[in-house]
């Protein structure tokens, strides 16, 4: 399962919540090493579901693939919202993977001076945005990033805007303890490696349960419902379909 990471390799943040254009918002304008125009890159492996371009400048929704483990420990879908990028360079339903670029710091919407607006809001992406209370636009369902994305181990530190902020590496992967049991009466079953729809096409091999009088695999997680990991000696890491309609049993 993927870690949703801060989105820059530097940490500056020079507009944070609740402040002037921020008002009644979890905000943050990020402006990367300011010795230049810098790339945001992507927080976790999402779809592009929304590009907006005019008056306020050039903007990308961007929901995670999958669920996430977010720095709080809760595991959710995240959908990030990134502004000002001088250039739209993507469309909708681009695929991004995590820590790929996604954008650049930009000045659109008449914006002072170059940076990324990001805001995160918790879970699939359902709708734009909306006015709050104080006229400002803001992201659907929105949470506080340094809650939910943490920090790269290998980030630079400039300016945390006064906010606590939790390294990748202490953020822990959820204890699950089930166990996948597979039947004999399977011949097959397709396997699915991270980061990929779990659908027909996408598969990286097949499990033999009937060849083997039945499989077992404890679980180490979910990337969405009825979708678990395991790990196998052939294919490594993988996600694999275990609705009960399939005849997989979890305990």
């Amino acid at each position: 399962m993927e870690k949703a990471k801060f989105p820059m390799p530097y940490m500056n943040i020079t507009q944070g919540y609740d402040i002037g254009a921020h008002k009644g918002t979890f905000a943050l304008d990020l402006a990367g090493s300011d010795t230049g125009i810098d790339w945001v890159l992507a927080p976790f492996t999402g779809t592009i579901k929304k590009v907006l371009s005019g008056t306020y400048g050039n903007w990308y929704w961007f929901e995670s693939n999958s669920e996430v483990l977010c720095a709080n420990g809760e595991v959710t879908k995240l959908t990030c919202l990134f502004g000002h990028d001088n250039k739209i360079r993507h469309k909708v339903g681009d695929i991004i993977n995590q820590g790929e670029n996604l954008c650049l710091e930009g000045t659109s919407g008449n914006a002072t001076g170059n940076h990324c607006h990001l805001e995160v809001g918790i879970g699939p992406f359902v709708g734009t945005w909306y006015p709050n209370q104080y006229g400002i636009y803001m992201l659907y369902n929105a949470v506080k990033p340094n809650e939910y994305l943490s920090l790269p181990d290998n980030y630079e530190f400039i300016n945390d805007g006064g906010y606590s902020w939790i390294r990748t590496s202490n953020v822990k992967e959820p204890s699950v303890n089930l166990t996948l049991y597979l039947p004999r009466s399977a011949k097959t079953w397709r396997v699915y490696p991270m980061g990929v729809a779990p659908t027909v096409g996408n598969e990286c091999g097949k499990l033999l349960p009937s060849k083997f009088g039945g499989l077992t695999y404890d679980i180490e997680g979910f990337t969405a419902p009825d979708v678990a990991i395991i790990q196998t000696r052939d294919f490594g890491k993988v996600q694999i379909y275990v609705a009960k309609s399939t005849g997989a049993i979890i305990k």
